[in-house]
């Protein structure tokens, strides 16, 4: 089949491109999880608390805040792509 020079060719309709959010939040939280741990474990020393313990606390607090920090940027990123007309 060839097409005459008159005819465009065919071309598919764009889909927006769209963030698999799944993924944006799991890495946010383990990227979260680590910094706090990180900043936990390079901190002063708390009195009462394992450096463990501290470890896990803060890194589940960093876990939470990454999440959210990756669910704006995916929502951000979300918005952008469908704006396109």
């Amino acid at each position: 089949m060839t097409q005459s020079p008159n005819t465009p060719p065919h071309t598919r309709a764009e889909r927006p491109r769209i963030p698999n959010f799944k993924r944006f939040l799991i890495t946010g939280a383990v990227l979260g999880f680590i910094v706090g741990a990180a900043i936990s474990i390079m901190g002063d020393e708390v009195q009462g608390y394992t450096t463990t313990t501290g470890a896990l606390y803060i890194g589940a607090l960093g876990a939470f805040l990454g999440t959210g920090l990756a669910g704006v940027l995916g929502i951000l990123l979300d918005r952008s792509g469908r704006d396109q007309p």
